[in-house]
């Protein structure tokens, strides 16, 4: 055996896996060439806002039959629309962005959730009047206790401090 053979043998790596291969940028490239992550990614994206208007859909069924509210159609805001997160219209239609302005990624659920029960307050009160306030905060507790809005621990009422404590 000659001392190239006998050096092969005892080699710790084949040559194959010796050689080196394209560098991290290179393949990055490649695969942004190929384009097939970033077809697969807006089929994700459609599936991800197709479930979030379902369950925003039946929310929104449960929630306007609890409050004795008309609408007629809960979709999804126009890609580009960052002037507001939810918009209702007097015949009944809501609109509702779902997904953020600058990431693109889909809103938190309780974000989403919040402004479907905006939006169906409006279809009580067509303003951003006191009653209107009151009665997002009851359609948002109705949320809250059926499981659909868990943004966090309900806030204290403030203590509101009675003008002769403070004289003691």
């Amino acid at each position: 055996m000659s001392a190239r053979a006998d050096a092969r043998q005892r080699a710790l790596f084949p040559p194959q896996q010796l050689a080196a291969g394209p560098s991290p940028v290179a393949r990055l490239r490649a695969l942004a060439a190929a384009g097939a992550p970033r077809v697969a990614q807006r089929a994700t994206r459609a599936d991800e806002d197709a479930e979030a208007l379902e369950k925003l859909r039946a929310m929104a069924g449960a929630l306007a039959s609890r409050f004795g509210l008309r609408f007629t159609a809960v979709d999804a805001e126009a890609d580009g629309v960052v002037q507001h997160y939810g918009i209702c219209y007097a015949d009944g239609r809501i609109r509702i962005r779902l997904r953020h302005a600058t990431t693109g990624r889909l809103l938190k659920e309780s974000s989403l959730v919040d402004t479907l029960c905006h939006e169906l307050a409006h279809l009580k009160h067509f303003d951003h009047s006191l009653r209107f306030r009151r009665f997002h905060e009851k359609v948002l507790a109705e949320a809250r206790r059926l499981g659909w809005y868990n943004p966090g621990p309900v806030p204290a009422a403030p203590r509101e401090a009675s003008l002769w404590e403070n004289a003691r």
